[in-house]
């Protein structure tokens, strides 16, 4: 099963702005690896080297081993919500093991639960086009606990603005966001730190 995506040494993210990405924000968005490696392999290798572990599919690593890596300091790990079978107390027991960043990309956990997961240390990363998350969801989820938004689909200028004012983090993709050049400095001018412009 093609379920591990890792990665060894640095890791390189396209950014206009100083906001630190998490580093397996980029490369747990690539399309699955060939490479198939054991946790006793990648826990092998992160002696000698920082590894990133993608889930991004259902397979042979259940939430067993799944917990195993997040106890192990150099190994940085990202989970789809959508290509994965969790369910919001498995995440959570998850996040007992270490933190790691939660791709939102489908509509299966409330709001709710998204803050829940947020306030047990899960970096969240809210994609606008699969999160069916609501402009009241990410606000009132802003509340509670900053997050990542990844606008990934049409957003308006205002909307952006609000966003970066409550404190979310916004990763702007140029070629899918719909936005002018005009829109995202008017973006980008609201807290430059908060901003990232990706192709």
């Amino acid at each position: 099963m093609k379920t591990l995506i890792f990665l060894l040494s640095f890791l390189f993210v396209i950014a206009s702005a100083n906001a630190a990405l998490p580093p397996q924000f980029s490369e747990c968005l690539r399309e699955n690896s060939g490479t198939v490696m054991t946790v006793t392999d990648l826990k092998a290798i992160s002696l000698l080297s920082r590894v990133t572990y993608c889930q991004n599919q259902v397979g042979i690593v259940g939430k067993t081993e799944t917990m195993d890596l997040l106890r192990s300091p150099n190994i940085q790990v990202g989970i789809s919500l959508s290509k994965t079978t969790y369910s919001q107390l498995d995440l959570i027991d998850l996040a007992s093991s270490g933190s790691y960043v939660l791709y939102v990309d489908s509509g299966r956990l409330t709001r709710d639960n998204l803050i829940a997961l947020a306030q047990a240390n899960v970096q969240l990363v809210v994609m606008t086009a699969t999160s069916g998350l609501s402009k009241p969801d990410l606000l009132a989820m802003a509340a509670a606990k900053p997050f990542i938004l990844n606008v990934n689909s049409p957003v308006s200028r205002v909307d952006l603005r609000d966003y970066v004012t409550a404190g979310v983090q916004v990763v702007i993709r140029a070629s899918q966001s719909g936005l002018s050049r005009a829109d995202i400095i008017d973006v980008a001018q609201v807290n430059s730190e908060m901003v990232t412009i990706m192709p």
